[in-house]
Order: C-alpha cells, then sequence, then structure tokens
C-alpha cells in the first residue's frame, strides 16, 4: 500500500484553508498538517463580536462575477450568503483648495450630496471623465492584452497624463478609489502599474459609479465559514496548529524540515505556503532560490490602523451621500476610509458601526 504524502500548509488564511481542505478531501492521498501563528485561523476574515452583535473587520465582500472558485467552495460548505452593498463616497479637500463631496449609493440624491456640485461645471466634467475612463481603460487593456510586445510598466500617473484627465477626476474619483483598495498613502497611487490598476478594475467592475454586480457578505459573518472548514479539516483527520509560528523551513532529505519558534519540528514531503510573501522569505532564509527572492521580494505591503467606532463624524458631512465605503480626506496626507457595516452586513440595529481604515 502507497505511503501517504505529508503536507505541510503554512499559514491558514483563505488560501491556506482552502488548499488544506482540497488535499484533505482527496481521498487519503496526503496527510495534512496546517500551521498557523495566530490564535484563530481565517487570516483576514476576522469577527468581532459587539453587544452580542457580530462583525467583520477584514473580509467582507465578494460577488458570482469576480469570485466564482470561491462560491463554489462556499456553496460546497454550505456557507449562507446575504446581499451586500458596494456604493462609494468622496469626502476631500482638494489641493487647490474647497472640497468635493458626493456618493454613489443614493443615485442623483447621493451624487449631489454637497448642493453646489450642481453648479460646478468642473463636477459635470469629472462625471464626464468617468464615462471616458471606462473606455479608455478598456481599449487600453485590449491593445495591451493583444499585443503583449507593448509596454506594460507605464504608471497610472504617465495613462492618465498620456489622456489628459484633470485634476478634480484624480482627487475627488480616481484617487479616493484605489487609496481605497489598496489602503496606500495617495502619493504612491500614482506610481502604481496602469495595467495593473485598470485590469484589477475591469475585473471587479469598477469601471463605473452605477450599474455594478450585486455584491454579498457571509451571513452570520466570516468565522462561520472559518468554523466549518476546520471542523471539516478535523474530520478528515488533519492536525491543526494555530498559535505556532514558523522560524524556518528547510530542504531534508528529499523533503522539508519545518522548525517552529518554540524549537519543536517535523519533515514533510511537500509544503504549501499561505503566508505573506515576506514571511515566506524569512522562513526560507538563505536556502531562498533567486527565482523566489525575485517575485517573492517584488511584493510590497502597507501598515493600517482599524478602528471599531460609532463616530459619525467619521462619515460624509451629508448624510446623502453615506455609501457602504467611504474616503476621507482632511490634510494633504491625511487618508482614512470608513466602512459602513450597517448596510455592507445587514445589521438592522439602532446605533451605527464604522471601522476606520486610516
Amino acid at each position: 500500500m502507497e505511503e501517504e504524502m505529508r503536507v505541510a500548509v503554512v499559514g491558514a488564511g483563505v488560501s491556506g484553508l482552502a488548499a488544506a481542505h482540497e488535499l484533505a478531501r482527496a481521498g487519503g492521498a496526503a496527510r495534512v498538517t496546517v500551521y498557523e501563528a495566530e490564535e484563530s485561523l481565517g487570516g483576514h476574515a476576522r469577527t468581532a463580536d459587539v453587544d452580542g452583535v457580530h462583525l467583520d473587520l477584514g473580509f467582507m465582500v465578494f460577488n458570482r462575477v469576480t469570485y466564482p472558485n470561491m462560491l463554489e467552495w462556499f456553496e460546497e460548505l454550505g456557507v449562507e450568503m446575504e446581499i451586500s452593498d458596494m456604493s462609494l463616497s468622496v469626502s476631500t479637500q482638494l489641493s487647490g483648495g474647497g472640497r468635493c463631496e458626493w456618493g454613489s449609493r443614493n443615485g442623483l440624491s447621493g451624487l449631489l450630496a454637497q448642493k453646489s456640485n450642481a453648479l460646478r461645471p468642473a463636477f459635470w466634467h469629472m462625471i464626464r471623465e468617468i464615462l471616458k475612463f471606462k473606455e479608455d481603460a478598456l481599449k487600453y487593456l485590449e491593445d495591451h492584452e493583444s499585443n503583449p510586445d507593448l509596454d506594460r510598466h507605464e504608471t497610472l500617473g504617465q495613462f492618465i497624463q498620456t489622456h489628459g484627465y484633470s485634476q478634480l477626476f484624480q482627487e475627488a474619483y480616481l484617487i479616493p478609489i484605489c487609496a481605497s483598495i489598496w489602503s496606500c498613502p495617495l502619493q504612491g497611487v500614482l506610481g502604481f502599474s496602469a495595467f495593473f490598476v485598470l485590469s484589477f478594475c475591469r475585473n471587479h467592475h469598477l469601471l463605473q459609479i452605477f450599474g455594478r454586480p450585486q455584491w454579498l457578505t457571509v451571513k452570520g459573518r466570516s468565522h462561520t465559514y472559518v468554523n466549518k472548514v476546520r471542523e471539516e479539516l478535523e474530520s478528515m483527520g488533519c492536525q491543526i496548529k494555530t498559535s505556532c509560528q514558523v522560524k524556518s523551513v528547510s530542504n531534508f532529505e528529499g523533503g522539508y524540515k519545518v522548525l517552529e519558534v518554540s524549537g519543536s519540528e517535523e519533515v514533510y514531503d511537500k509544503i504549501i505556503f499561505g503566508a505573506h510573501a515576506p514571511d515566506v522569505l524569512r522562513m526560507l532564509g538563505d536556502e531562498a532560490i533567486h527565482e523566489e527572492l525575485r517575485i517573492l521580494g517584488a511584493f510590497q505591503y502597507v501598515h493600517s490602523d482599524i478602528y471599531l467606532h460609532r463616530d459619525d463624524t467619521l462619515m460624509p458631512q451629508n448624510p446623502s451621500a453615506w455609501s457602504a465605503w467611504n474616503f476621507l480626506r482632511t490634510t494633504s496626507s491625511g487618508v482614512s476610509v470608513t466602512y459602513w457595516l450597517n448596510l455592507l452586513q445587514e445589521h438592522r440595529i439602532y446605533r451605527q458601526a464604522f471601522p476606520g481604515d486610516t
């Protein structure tokens, strides 16, 4: 009888959990051990309990168009889902003075939440530019995908300059979207790869204000899907090690030795990393080969502080603009994004709940 392959999955966010689950249900072909440095599984799936109400602070939304594999997995697990919302608002101080505020949730009343926008030619020009941006982006992607010889190193700032977009379009639309998605400093957005940003916006249907696909969220919050995966893994004989940080992974007699910070070590036939790139490089240490250094070393990360709060001063000034995602800029460098959880996660409670990302 063929001996089971021993596989270690290092990191138990969604990637690690999905890999472990797929291996474990392959009919006894592999014996799986999952390592997770944190106390709980799930990675960005982070659920908080506030007065008996469960609130997701990390992984929140998905849709059937962009996440077909995740939807299939959730349905196999019996994870219940409910309708969510991905509307956006922007409330920003402009570099040239003044401010601009608008939202996509309430149609025209949200778009004109700042009444003076109705009489500002520059605002209506920005709306026309949003329509133009979709056309320009789709043509740019079509050209580059059909011609691999075209340069894909053009930055978003260069793309904007080439196509002549206004400063208001940049400050009150495009930069807020990018800064909200990637939680990055304003000055870094325009240095992003244009091909990467435009591909992401197309694939997630973000090239238009209205008419986006229906977004969903996990009913009962994300910890329910994580718990289901854990139960299934344990029922299939997987070993799960939480609060267990891996110090190093090294080659050993045709396999791999996993050394824990505690000093304990195990040998496996195969390793699957489900951790952040810098953490993987740290674990590989001097044994990382050139290709691993090149690929994993290219990833950049930005630290964000997250607060769960009920402070509506961290929302747009006009409630008509309130949306699921609310971008706020009050200084030249200060940026925060407030997620309106009552809307995102169907909480029909009197007191509002917002996690802010700064």
